[in-house]
């Protein structure tokens, strides 16, 4: 049994997970074909500049968006798999009022395929105010910080937030060859531009599936090598094969 589970754990190691990129950019030039953004239009990251890991920071443009405005991703011929991921930097831009009840409400919610994967509310303004979403470690970049835009001071703070690195956008089930993305800042408090407003940088989508055992390394004597190997160092922790 011990040899059998050794050798399946073994066998293992020739069918990692194989992650495909499916689509990539940092809106520095264009806005993607695949991605119909509304009114958002691309604008420079002003203080947003630099925030972010090494090779995955805000820098140049970002999308940026009204809220009440609706950004439509669709990815189509997709190669087959069981998983998707969402990776993307989110800049919370002034006045979002959280979940209370002035003005009542900023909620950024996505949706894949009709279905809503993420609604939590973000708060910019006053410091009473709630914001429903708590980061997981890694993910807030910054905090009721004037980044640029309609600040400084008052309501006008900004939040950053890499929402890549939240375990919740990671391998989402999905076997279908069209996924349908949308990404809205919704909720009785949505207010014009200047008032306050969101926006993306470095969105990545990618797909993932476990693929079949490598049948060519099975049949090529993989298992019996490394039986072999093991056996040539007297490990007698696995029971003796009969062939």
């Amino acid at each position: 049994m011990k040899y059998l589970l050794a050798l399946s754990l073994l066998a293992g190691c020739h069918m990692a997970q194989a992650q495909t990129t499916v689509l990539s950019t940092d809106f520095d030039s264009s806005v993607p074909a695949a991605l119909n953004p509304g009114t958002a239009t691309l604008t420079g990251v002003q203080g947003f500049d630099g925030l972010g890991s090494p090779g995955n920071t805000f820098g140049g443009q970002f999308l940026r968006s009204a809220t009440g405005n609706v950004l439509t991703l669709t990815l189509g011929n997709l190669p087959t798999h069981d998983k998707i991921s969402l990776d993307f930097l989110f800049a919370a831009i002034d006045s979002l009022d959280g979940t209370g009840n002035f003005p009542s409400g900023d909620f950024f919610k996505i949706t894949l395929d009709g279905q809503t994967i993420f609604r939590e509310s973000f708060a910019n303004a006053l410091l009473s105010q709630i914001q429903s979403y708590v980061p997981p470690t890694g993910v807030e970049l910054a905090r009721h910080v004037d980044l640029g835009f309609g600040g400084p001071g008052g309501y006008y703070t900004d939040s950053a937030y890499d929402l890549g690195a939240d375990p919740a956008f990671q391998n989402i089930a999905h076997t279908g060859s069209l996924a349908t993305f949308t990404f809205q800042v919704e909720g009785e408090g949505i207010q014009t531009l200047d008032d306050e407003s969101w926006a993306m940088d470095r969105l990545r989508v990618s797909v993932s599936a476990v693929p079949e055992p490598d049948l060519a390394w099975l049949a090529g004597g993989g298992l019996l090598a490394v039986w072999a190997a093991r056996r040539s160092r007297r490990d007698h922790s696995l029971p003796k094969m009969s062939i």
